[in-house]
């Protein structure tokens, strides 16, 4: 009798185990599947604020002169709410948006081809109503890029960026900075990272140069808020 009973506590003992056993690696299983798709959803967030401060805007030594097809312009893809076009109808700019960093040092780097823009990641995505940061080159090499003639654009001229999943988003310019001393380009780019007017603020950065050594000659900022 006691025999009988010994082996249904194991049976009852083993039947608790195995169901404690499915109990854990269910809860293992959702663990990972919520830390999946956390990390997921965090990495495509837009981030609040930039890495580090903007000190610096530093060009390609000799950027790319290859003008992209339209057919490269128009098969360019992107994320669906990142940037993927700038217009700027009034100096007939129709550009793609590239990616870019910006190092520990403070460095914002400029996209390798005079034709392209770039988005810096760490600013916000259209419509997300922070502060957008894109740069371009402006005159490099003694060649005119997409941003050369930024310096003539004027207050409430529209600018477009048109986002991957094809969503537009127009801005009025409001402020331009020109800067021809280059000890004064640190507070002008600390503008960079933060919104005009309490609305979401899209700022074009550009720097003028001369010379093999990429002589500064000077920096162009402006700053546009989302049309209403």
């Amino acid at each position: 009798m006691a025999l009988k009973i010994n082996r249904t506590a194991q049976r009852v003992f083993k039947g608790i185990g195995i169901v404690l056993l499915v109990i854990l690696v269910a809860c293992m299983l959702k663990i990972l599947i919520w830390e999946s798709s956390y990390y997921r959803n965090k990495s495509s967030e837009t981030r609040a604020a930039a890495d580090a401060p903007i000190t610096r805007i530093v060009s390609a030594l000799n950027p790319d002169e290859t003008k992209p097809t339209d057919k490269e312009i128009a098969n360019y893809q992107v994320e669906a709410d990142k940037p993927r076009y700038l217009d700027i109808k009034r100096l007939n700019v129709h550009a793609r948006v590239q990616i870019s960093s910006v190092n520990t040092n403070g460095l914002l780097s400029v996209p390798n081809n005079i034709y392209d823009t770039s988005w810096y990641s760490g600013s916000s995505r259209p419509g997300h109503g922070g502060y957008i940061i894109v740069s371009g080159v402006g005159i490099a090499n003694n060649s005119k890029g997409v941003f050369a003639n930024l310096d003539s654009l004027e207050q409430d001229d529209e600018i477009v960026l048109e986002v991957g999943l094809g969503d537009k988003y127009t801005y009025r310019v409001k402020e331009i900075n020109i800067v021809s001393d280059e000890k004064d380009t640190e507070s002008t780019l600390a503008k960079l990272q933060k919104r005009l007017d309490q609305k979401e603020t899209l700022s074009l950065v550009t720097l003028k140069t001369s010379g093999a050594d990429q002589k500064f000659e000077s920096l162009v900022m402006l700053r546009a808020t989302l049309k209403e």
